[in-house]
């Protein structure tokens, strides 16, 4: 990792704490929009039946969910600090070829997740089936290649989790896309989804470590 100057830090701050927040698209999904939403079944039902606009079939199961603008909402919102966390935080490592892919794909990821919320899978399935799927695979990508670049960057425990995380995301999204047995497609897509999501607040908030030891570190010497 470069050395850490006080604009870094002042960006790493708040690119790890864009990350961390990420973590409210659980409470929201599964805190307050899951426990008002009608027939949920978390290994039958995708995720994206949360953000449906009016009762209906959704994957073949009837479906309802009354609190659906707070899940669209925490959708896009996720979506823009996980694109913009991903521009902030490139200055953990020198610029390269292989450095602007991972932040990149991660920042698409990000772009899909947006587009998710906007677009209600009862309302556009198309888009909303093609900006899950970027988010998907473009987040676990991004989140192997990641941790790849911290193993290299001694950090071999950090990396290795994130290797697997987004190994299983990506075993888990093609499953899901190739639509295996509805009884299990909820579970398939929050296998693809939760790992990677998780290793990104994670690592938002080692960033948040790190940046705060640095920036100190930076204090002392002067």
């Amino acid at each position: 990792m470069r050395e850490l100057t006080f604009t870094a830090s002042r960006r790493l701050t708040a690119g790890g704490f864009l990350w961390a927040s990420l973590i409210q698209i659980f409470v929201v999904n599964n805190l307050i929009v899951l426990p008002r939403a009608s027939s949920q079944n978390l290994e039958e039902h995708i995720i994206s039946a949360l953000g449906v606009t009016r009762c209906g079939l959704i994957g073949g199961f009837r479906f309802c969910s009354p609190w659906h603008e707070a899940a669209d909402i925490a959708w896009i919102v996720g979506g823009v600090c996980l694109t913009s966390a991903a521009v902030l935080n490139m200055v953990i490592f020198p610029a390269d070829r292989l450095r602007n892919l991972t932040f990149g794909v991660l920042a698409v990821s990000g772009l899909g997740l947006v587009s998710t919320g906007f677009n209600p899978y009862n309302l556009r399935p198309s888009v909303h089936l093609l900006s899950a799927g970027t988010c998907f695979f473009c987040g676990a990508v991004g989140v192997l290649l990641l941790g790849a670049m911290l193993r290299q960057a001694r950090r071999p425990y950090w990396g290795a989790a994130g290797i697997v995380c987004g190994v299983t995301s990506i075993v888990s999204a093609t499953l899901t896309a190739l639509r295996p047995d509805p009884g299990v497609q909820g579970l398939f897509e929050r296998i693809a989804a939760w790992p990677s999501v998780v290793w990104i607040i994670w690592t938002g908030a080692f960033i948040l470590v790190f940046t705060r030891r640095a920036a100190n570190g930076i204090r002392g010497g002067q």
